[in-house]
């Protein structure tokens, strides 16, 4: 019993066997069509994948590899171009079980790797990549992420595609999507770093690059076309992407995940100002003080003559070390006598202790001799903290002279100054 139940066996592989070359049969015919399948024929691909994948378990390796070419080159090259909406689906399929073909190929004989790995899927990823640089120059840039994205599903060892997807995200403000590519990048340790060789073209005068030394050495030696010949190395992009996952995840409000990555990204590049103020501002955000002011000390000894570096350091020192702050800001206004900013917020730093004087002044209600001396006495404080603000106050103003926050203050000051006509000059720039 047991040796006819192996016979039976055997007998209902084989006809599963024969039944599955029926199918391969009919779905080679199909992949040869010169026109677009119709609405039939992709029922019929469709009922023919189901059919040989129900019956899989028991197909030769040989069997499965056609079977994957099949199906992998139809959701490629024809699902793709029938459903473009679909598109990034049809593209993981498919390169899913492409995958599987040239996996099983090199155990054993080839018959398709050539054709994907030198025809098939190059000029895909051809065809993808105009489309993304047509879509660039139209400006659709979420389109054009699309694109480059699936550029670098059809070849992932080009994943330059994956960078240029994060470009475009960001240029069409998509930053989720743009986070994405962006730490697909990091997981993969993509540097973009890579060498190559340029020489001048004697008869135009360009510069043109080889794509090897070998080639530029013949163009230069043996043909004679070339001259000035160069190996240039194009810089790492890493802390770039490092810098766009914190920024973005700031931007996010997931102020940890950016703190992490403010502090990976520090140590790729140390040298990267841009990226130290924005750490400095993230812990400014978060009310950390002492770390923003030791970050943009950091910052200003790499940059000793960055007025906007002293500036910042006087904004975050202004409530609790005025002092400190008055310092810095005026380091800031010798780099930079111009600097309207700090100009105003100097001002405002001579009118600490303003609000009490004015509160006290308020407080005297009767009309004695002693009332009176002591009003004047308090009128006399508050013009001398005026009189210390004043001169940066019209400074700034003679940089701008429509700035209305400034007009204002002006023109509060001069009257309590009894400074009439400079009064009446600043009302009649109100505007409200």
């Amino acid at each position: 019993m047991k040796i006819k139940y192996a016979v039976a066996a055997s007998l209902l592989l084989s006809v599963a066997a024969y039944a599955q070359k029926d199918e391969l049969k009919a779905l080679k015919k199909l992949d040869e069509l010169k026109t677009p399948p119709t609405e039939a024929q992709v029922k019929e691909y469709n009922d023919l994948f189901a059919a040989f994948e129900s019956k899989i378990g028991s197909a030769s390796e040989e069997q499965k590899r056609d079977f994957y070419y099949y199906r992998g080159t139809y959701y490629l090259f024809v699902d793709m171009a029938l459903n473009p909406a679909n598109a990034v689906n049809a593209i993981n399929k498919g390169m899913e079980d492409v995958n599987k073909v040239l996996e099983i190929e090199k155990k054993g004989k080839k018959k398709y790797t050539d054709e994907l790995e030198q025809q098939s899927l190059p000029q895909l990823k051809a065809e993808i990549l105009q489309l993304a640089q047509t879509a660039t120059q139209q400006k659709q840039y979420k389109m054009a992420a699309g694109a480059y994205e699936l550029a670098y599903k059809v070849d992932p060892k080009d994943p330059y595609n994956l960078y240029n997807a994060a470009a475009m995200s960001l240029n069409s403000q998509d930053y989720d999507g743009a986070l994405k590519y962006y730490l697909e990048l990091d997981k993969i340790g993509f540097t973009g770093e890579y060498t190559y060789y340029t020489a001048t073209n004697k008869a135009t005068g360009q510069d043109e690059t080889f794509p090897s030394k070998t080639v530029m050495d013949i163009a230069i030696n043996t043909s004679k076309s070339h001259t000035n010949g160069r190996e240039l190395k194009q810089p790492s992009v890493r802390p770039e992407i490092i810098k766009n996952i914190a920024l973005i995840y700031k931007s996010k409000g997931e102020k940890d995940k950016a703190k992490t990555f403010f502090a990976n990204a520090r140590k790729e590049n140390p040298n990267d100002q841009d990226l130290l103020l924005a750490e400095a501002a993230l812990y400014y955000e978060l009310g950390d003080t002492a770390t923003y002011k030791k970050l943009i000390g950091e910052a200003v000894a790499k940059n000793p003559n960055d007025p906007t570096l002293y500036y910042n350091m006087g904004v975050v020192s202004a409530d609790s070390q005025p002092e400190e702050a008055e310092k810095f800001y005026k380091k800031a206004l010798e780099l930079k006598p111009d600097y309207f900013d700090a100009l105003v917020n100097m001002s405002t730093l001579q009118l600490r202790g303003e609000q009490k004087i004015v509160d006290d002044m308020n407080k005297i209600t009767g009309n004695t001799a002693k009332d009176n001396q002591k009003y004047e006495a308090l009128k006399n404080q508050r013009a001398a903290l005026y009189n210390k603000a004043l001169p940066y106050l019209e400074q700034a103003h003679k940089l701008k002279p429509d700035d209305q926050y400034v007009i204002s203050v002006l023109a509060g000051m001069y009257q309590a100054l009894d400074r009439t006509a400079d009064y009446n000059a600043m009302k009649a720039k109100r505007k409200s």
